[in-house]
């Protein structure tokens, strides 16, 4: 007599976590202590916290220290907290981050979420496209000025510097915005000047707040700013 074959059991809890492991968002688990109970590959990369690190708490794997300031904050809140944040370890990434919590049935705090997506790339793609269309605007406006071919010439980084300018950033605080060596800031500055056919700095601070004056800065919001 044909017997069915009794179906082996799966578990569901294996299967959770193959799917957390393969997720591009980076998500650490803590208990209520903080101490870390669960790591994902994604979380190894961009937070540079292992699975080694399981049973620590959470303060002492964060290597980042805008990372661990946003953790201590969120930590002080009864709610989820969610920032966009510039992290500099264990690499440079732009991150939206949020830090969910964890409650039992009777509503007390049993454990922290820590989520991060990797926004680098999506926020360049947006100041590209916002600077391409500011250039275009600016080009028809200063067409009748013979000085739309010259703002075409600019390259993305000598444009982000022309508007910082415009703004009244100094050199340093440019440098640091744009995340560049002041020897580097002070060769765009000269390319800067040589395309626009400007004598000096003031000469260009005053070409870029010229720009600012007229047209406004688009309203278009950037991650990170």
């Amino acid at each position: 007599m044909f017997r069915h074959r009794k179906e082996e059991p799966f578990c569901q809890d294996c299967l959770i976590r193959l799917a957390f492991e393969g997720l591009s968002t980076a998500i650490v688990l803590t208990d209520e202590r903080c101490r870390l109970i669960f790591v994902n590959r994604a979380a190894e990369e961009i937070f540079g916290i292992s699975s080694s690190d399981i049973g620590r708490p959470i303060q002492r794997a964060i290597q980042d220290l805008s990372l661990l300031a946003l953790w201590s904050e969120a930590c002080q809140h009864k709610e989820p907290v969610m920032s966009v944040i510039r992290v500099t370890e264990p690499s440079e990434r732009l991150l939206r981050v949020t830090v969910g919590i964890c409650r039992a049935a009777k509503g007390n705090i049993i454990g922290r979420a820590l989520l991060a997506c990797d926004v680098t790339e999506d926020r360049k793609v947006v100041l590209e496209i916002t600077e391409e269309l500011e250039k275009a605007l600016l080009n028809r406006r200063f067409a009748s000025d013979g000085q739309g071919s010259t703002l075409n010439d600019l390259t993305p980084m000598e444009w982000r510097i022309l508007r910082l300018l415009g703004k009244g950033l100094s050199n340093a605080e440019i440098a640091r915005n744009l995340m560049i060596s002041p020897n580097t800031l002070r060769t765009h500055l000269k390319s800067i000047y040589r395309k626009l056919n400007l004598p000096n700095r003031s000469a260009a601070v005053a070409f870029a707040s010229q720009l600012q004056q007229r047209l406004p800065e688009l309203s278009l919001t950037l991650l990170g700013e």
